[in-house]
């Protein structure tokens, strides 16, 4: 821009000089003074003029740095494009605790999806359920849910509850069916088991792979059914007012035995064992014949499918003669369960 001045500067000087001698006799005045007044003034004016263009120009150019922006059609400022910013990645993490199930070799799809719970692989249960074929309702008077697969498969689960039952069976979970999100689970390996189904972990892809093949053997057949009766009867005359971990040990205590050299191998000839003396109880009883209580079968048949709450004892006596009795001074005490001491 100074440059430009300049070259104007120079062009007026120019058309100063050549008319200024003219001017100058015209007016009466030596040409010499006259030319050399008015270039003076002449290179002020323009010295004022380029000093004042350069300040606007560095004051615009503060204001606008780089390069002129463009004008719209209409005469404003385009407005600069604004760069494209690029989409977040919307996709949500993988679950750590998410399980894949292969179910004999195929891929199961359930719609809740299993899923690690405390360690444990846990199935939704009405999709899990479903998948098999079975109809699956919610008692909710009870809070029970129900399954069954036409006249073969009866089963209930209660929530909160380790106690599952199916075809006359009974057996505690290693996990209270619980409600997840809304959704009830159970454990995988205990599912499988309505299905004879064997469960194997990889852990390297968090996969449970289940092998299935028929249903599971009913209580009818899976139990003996004489020693489930003598079982349940000889809980309910020694502990059917005791809680079920009681009644549960009690029948703990026949099992034991009839896995014991020292001991008849039936639940009937326990009972009625008189080799060391009375044991239990003498055929001649009545009371021994009673009908069991509900929770005394309950109790025998958890007791029959390997629950424990008295491992490897022997012998049980109240707690009133605990102390006394030939047990309490001749067998270590392993536990006290209501109103009864085990000892092994």
């Amino acid at each position: 821009m100074i440059r430009r001045y300049q070259r104007m500067l120079a062009v007026t000087l120019c058309a100063v000089m050549t008319a200024m001698p003219a001017t100058a006799l015209a007016a009466g005045l030596p040409a010499d003074e006259d030319l050399t007044a008015a270039v003076v003034q002449v290179i002020q004016l323009q010295e004022d003029t380029i000093l004042r263009d350069s300040i606007l120009a560095e004051e615009l150019e503060e204001l606008i740095p780089g390069e002129e922006e463009p004008l719209t059609p209409d005469g404003g400022m385009e407005e600069p494009e604004e760069e494209a910013v690029p989409a977040e990645d919307t996709e949500a993490p993988a679950d750590p605790n998410a399980v894949q199930l292969v179910f004999n070799g195929q891929p199961m799809e359930l719609e809740n999806g299993a899923r690690l719970c405390q360690g444990v692989t846990c199935v939704p249960v009405r999709d899990f359920f479903q998948a098999m074929g079975c109809t699956v309702t919610w008692d909710s008077q009870n809070s029970k849910i129900c399954i069954t697969r036409d006249a073969e498969l009866t089963g209930e689960l209660q929530l909160n509850s380790r106690l599952a039952r199916f075809n006359g069976r009974c057996w505690y979970m290693s996990l209270a069916c619980v409600s997840v999100d809304g959704v009830a689970m159970i454990p995988l390996r205990d599912a499988a088991k309505v299905f004879s189904g064997q469960v194997l972990w990889e852990d390297a892809t968090q996969t449970a792979q289940i092998t299935g093949g028929p249903l599971l053997e009913s209580g009818e057949t899976f139990y003996d059914q004489q020693d489930l009766l003598w079982i349940a009867r000889i809980v309910t005359h020694e502990s059917g007012n005791q809680p079920l971990d009681g009644k549960v040990a009690v029948a703990n205590v026949i099992l034991n035995r009839m896995s014991s050299a020292a001991f008849p191998n039936t639940a009937e000839e326990v009972i009625f064992d008189t080799r060391s003396g009375v044991q239990f109880v003498t055929r001649s009883s009545q009371k021994i014949y009673r009908a069991p209580n509900q929770e005394s079968w309950l109790a025998a048949k958890l007791a029959l499918e390997g629950y424990e709450t008295a491992p490897d004892c022997l012998y049980f006596a109240s707690n009133a003669v605990s102390k006394t009795c030939w047990a309490g001074r001749n067998r270590q005490t392993y536990c006290i369960i209501g109103g009864h001491t085990f000892f092994l």
